[in-house]
């Protein structure tokens, strides 16, 4: 007996993207605005896609985005208009707070937390391990 659920558009990696990109936009950006060159934005989405792609090293990371494909890979997957140098990321999320994140990690568990979502993991998992 298979039980099949269809994807949760909710959960989806883009909808959770976006959902990131909300609370980010609510974070207050304190920096001079003739002196910014990238938007906080690009900043903390590149940062959050060197730990999405789970890379090491935030240099190595940065050079291969100079790589076109990889470049177009962030500004697709991640929204993110230009990528940051890695001293300017730096800076910039030394300066921001991290209980400016916590409405992020609220907004995901709310989601998670859906019943029928919880059902439907659980069910998967149960048939995971029949199978074993």
């Amino acid at each position: 007996m298979s039980t099949q659920t269809k994807p949760k558009k909710h959960l989806s990696f883009t909808a959770l993207r976006k959902s990131f990109s909300v609370v980010l936009s609510a974070i207050p950006d304190t920096r001079h605005k003739n002196k910014s060159t990238y938007s906080q934005h690009d900043i903390v989405m590149s940062a959050f896609a060197c730990m999405y792609f789970q890379d090491p090293s935030l240099l190595a990371f940065q050079k291969r985005l100079e790589n076109k494909l990889q470049s177009s890979n962030l500004k697709t997957l991640f929204d993110v208009k230009a990528i940051p140098k890695d001293t300017q990321l730096r800076e910039v999320l030394d300066g921001i707070s991290t209980e400016n994140f916590s409405d992020v990690f609220s907004n995901m568990f709310e989601q998670l937390r859906c019943p029928q979502y919880t059902y439907a993991r659980l069910m998967a998992a149960n048939t995971t391990a029949q199978r074993k």
